[in-house]
């Protein structure tokens, strides 16, 4: 038998790891804390000296030349640093939402403007932003369920047939053949074709694809004149908007304006084909050169830093 005092110096003591998991905690909570959003703390202008503000202006501006050149990473990366040098100008969270939206990240677009709101509660565009936020919560939902479809699609499995061996072979002579003029003409006329009404098609898709952008043209135009109706000095989102609604205008009219040719084309194509009673022989065939919507890349973001 030990004696009492042996048996206490052998039980292990649990202040130790007490004292080690309250530190553990001390250094985990602010990390974690740190980790809820991937932008620094707001702060105000006045902690903000002339030489950070004049810095974050520059990288700004170099943010924005990579944006209008459609590299949208670089230009995230520019954003951000300027933010962390000026953090009181809260206004360029809607434009790095903006690039993430063009990326095509529409998660992190989704999470910029929510923290803008967070952080500017009573912004003069928080219905503006708000109506950002819906809309691509909603594209976001709607792209879901086609990722989830694809994922759960069940694969075809390939079965194996077993190969049995032909039959055996007798050689007969062949019967003498006799000489039959080949046709090397055009098929006969008065049958038609599907190009004509994949032309129609394309061209029925283009104008859908105007008319949406146009009606979503005209909204943005609409709320940045209502929030701006002098136009003048307006807020960057403001004009941001503004901007972005009338290029989404001239793009509705010039990709519907094409539609309405493919549609015109492929019903011209379709009724021409059909109606000539002789034989075509000779007649050279239409080609359709597919349809490009004009692209506009690198557009300006409105408003000033």
């Amino acid at each position: 038998m030990l004696p009492s005092h042996a048996k206490q110096a052998m039980r292990p003591t649990r202040k130790p790891f007490l004292v080690l998991l309250l530190v553990g905690m001390a250094v985990a909570v602010p990390a974690l804390a740190q980790t809820t959003s991937s932008y620094p703390a707001a702060c105000d202008a006045s902690k903000v000296s002339k030489t950070d503000v004049d810095r974050a202006h520059t990288v700004f501006l170099s943010g924005k030349g990579f944006l209008d050149e459609s590299n949208y990473d670089k230009a995230i990366s520019y954003f951000k640093d300027a933010y962390s040098i000026d953090c009181s100008v809260h206004g360029i969270l809607p434009i790095i939402a903006t690039a993430y939206e063009r990326k095509g990240d529409k998660a992190e677009a989704i999470h910029a403007l929510e923290e803008y709101l967070q952080r500017v509660p009573t912004a003069p565009d928080h219905e503006v932003i708000e109506h950002r936020i819906r809309n691509l919560k909603d594209q976001l939902a709607q792209e879901k369920p086609t990722a989830t479809a694809t994922a759960t699609a069940p694969t075809a499995t390939a079965t194996v047939v077993p190969t049995v061996p032909p039959p055996p072979t007798t050689t007969t002579p062949p019967p003498p053949t006799t000489s039959a003029p080949t046709s090397t003409g055009a098929p006969a006329s008065g049958g038609h074709t599907a190009t004509p009404w994949v032309v129609v098609g394309v061209g029925g898709a283009l104008m859908i694809t105007g008319g949406v952008l146009f009606g979503v043209g005209s909204g943005n135009i609409n709320t940045a004149t209502q929030q701006c109706p002098s136009h003048t000095n307006c807020a960057s989102s403001v004009a941001n908007t503004g901007n972005t609604g009338r290029v989404e205008e001239g793009v509705g009219i010039a990709v519907g304006a094409v539609g309405v040719g493919a549609v015109v084309g492929g019903l011209v194509w379709h009724f021409v084909e059909g109606g000539s009673s002789s034989p075509a022989s000779g007649m050279t065939t239409p080609h359709v050169s597919p349809v490009v919507a004009p692209t506009f890349a690198g557009l300006a973001v409105g408003g000033s830093f």
